[in-house]
């Protein structure tokens, strides 16, 4: 199947539906690819929390858009874009009313909107989402639809991306069993981020890595690839996100025989409802405050063999009474978002003061990844990239809130800017026609006959046992050793005439726990999201991002 196009869309999550309406609304026809259909793609619309948080200023508030972006720069730790972090905290709030102008409803109070102070921020500015960001997508699945302009395509899966003479000209996928040949002006990667990499993770099956691993091998820059946000969660009955806000309670954690899981790594001077009281502040692990000794004591005490049969920690719930929860100062949002999260769970049988829990540590979103500019267009011509793909506006820390807001942001951003780019470039050569040898090495490793779900628990395994919370030299180098060993057997396994899709999913996904792991081993230093248990502490000799190319 050959496809000829101006803009080809990569994922239909929060970015990639924003990417399609801008590029359609200049004009341009669009081809928006994704694995699943329309409405179920992406982590956006994913339902592991009760809601989402939407970072915006208030522009009637003075300095609030530049207190915004103070905190984004300090939560990067001088890994973030200054340029790009400025255009997420400058037009954040114009993405509020274009939502809202679609149907999105934000939480109220009062004669106005309710926001409490999110992740790493100073200052109250997250607004609410209840259903996570199911409503976002709903909303802009009708604006697609609205579009005569937009194709959807769903159960596509992209294997590569062609480039001519320095810029990107298309595409190679599958299409159920058809190989289908994309060629457009301009492509915009938002496939979203790596979770399916690892054993526990917050997100859907189709999130596997595919826009870092395509755009690395048509030689773009990656950056930030060493900083992910790893976030406790409820594991069972259900699994949820664990939001910040609800350490404040003080759960009692323990393992399997009922031992304290702090016991064997808390320093002296430090207790167990000091670590939580930190952690209200945030829902990701972070290096930079003592709350970290949480997701530590957790990742140790299953990695030690102390966690349940189901591999998680037990949590008490038992005395979070409302009577208790209203006693609590309230600095973290907990008096207003506490009945939400209760009344979320008890809609999906858990009651918290009778049902036995339990938490363990979660892959959750990548802070890295293709860099861009401030048109949202990689190192490569005619490339841009979006949402959890696109590195740069997000660093060592992301703010709670803005990866939701960046994708509406540079979602727009990548979308307008590569219809402008699209209305002024001729297409090139049919991508059927031209000799790309990755390209070639792909649509052989689609015939080769693989144990793709024990490779890809090898690889789970290794990953979350040494790309989480603590890293060292020596993890990171079995990380790296096991996708060689992966990639030998890939190479050298027997060929069919069948098809296999799902190997595709695996290579693109060992390609970016390699790119993760080289980068973490690079920075031997803690900052952030990324701790290096073998370097605790920061080291300003790294005080710079780390930049990855293939062959660079």
């Amino acid at each position: 199947m050959n496809i000829t196009i101006d803009i080809l869309v990569i994922g239909a999550g929060g970015a990639g539906c924003r990417a399609a309406i801008a590029a359609a609304d200049c004009g341009t026809s669009v081809l928006l690819a994704s694995k699943k259909p329309l409405g179920e793609s992406g982590a956006t619309s994913y339902p592991v929390a009760e809601m989402a948080g939407y970072n915006a200023g208030d522009v009637s508030i003075p300095m609030d858009v530049q207190m915004h972006y103070n905190d984004i720069i300090e939560a990067g730790q001088g890994m973030a874009d200054e340029e790009l972090a400025a255009i997420v905290a400058s037009r954040a709030p114009e993405t509020i009313r274009q939502l809202e102008e679609w149907g999105v409803k934000f939480e109220h109070e009062n004669e106005g909107y309710y926001v409490f102070r999110s992740c790493f921020s100073h200052y109250p500015r997250t607004h609410v989402i209840k259903g996570h960001g199911e409503p976002v997508v709903r909303a802009m699945k009708d604006q697609i639809h609205a579009r005569p302009n937009i194709t959807v395509m769903d159960d596509v899966t992209i294997m590569g991306l062609y480039v001519r003479d320095g810029c990107c000209v298309g595409a190679c996928g599958l299409a159920g069993r058809e190989m289908v040949y994309i060629n457009s002006k301009a492509v915009i990667l938002a496939s979203g981020g790596c979770g399916q990499a690892f054993e526990r993770n917050m997100n859907p099956s189709d999130v596997t890595g595919g826009g870092y691993s395509m755009a690395y091998h048509a030689g773009a820059d990656l950056v930030n690839m060493e900083f992910m946000q790893i976030g406790m969660g409820f594991s069972w009955p259900v699994v949820n996100i664990f939001n910040g806000y609800i350490w404040e309670t003080k759960p009692r954690l323990s393992d399997r025989e009922g031992k304290d899981i702090f016991e064997e790594v808390l320093p002296q001077n430090l207790t167990p409802d000091h670590v939580m009281h930190e952690h209200r502040k945030h829902f990701p692990f972070s290096s930079s405050d003592d709350s970290k000794y949480l997701e530590v004591a957790v990742q140790t005490a299953v990695k030690n063999g102390r966690g349940t049969q189901r591999g998680g920690i037990r949590a008490d719930f038992s005395h979070i009474t409302d009577e208790y929860v209203n006693s609590l100062k309230d600095d973290c949002g907990i008096h207003h978002m506490w009945p939400i999260a209760r009344d979320y769970l008890r809609s999906r049988g858990v009651d918290l003061l009778l049902d036995q829990v339990e938490v363990a540590c979660y892959a959750h979103a990548i802070n890295g990844g293709v860099r861009i500019n401030t048109k949202g267009m990689s190192s490569i011509q005619g490339l841009y990239a979006a949402g959890e793909c696109a590195g740069g506006p997000h660093g060592a820390d992301r703010l709670g809130g803005n990866m939701m807001v960046t994708c509406q942001v540079f979602g727009e951003i990548a979308g307008t800017s590569a219809a402008e780019y699209a209305l002024r470039t001729q297409h090139a050569e049919h991508v059927e026609h031209l000799r790309d040898p990755h390209m070639e090495e792909m649509k052989a490793l689609l015939h080769r006959k693989l144990d793709c779900m024990g490779m890809l628990n090898r690889l789970r395994k290794a990953a979350q046992d040494n790309l989480l919370v603590a890293r060292t030299e020596d993890g990171l180098t079995q990380v790296l050793n096991v996708a060689g060993e992966l990639e030998g057997e890939m190479v050298h396994a027997d060929t069919c005439q069948e098809i296999y899709p799902e190997n595709i999913d695996l290579y693109h996904m060992l390609t970016t726990v390699r790119i993760m792991a080289r980068c973490a081993l690079e920075r031997r230093e803690s900052r952030g999201s990324h701790h290096r248990a073998d370097h605790p502490f920061k080291d300003e000799r790294f005080n710079k991002p780390v930049t990855i190319r293939k062959n660079g």
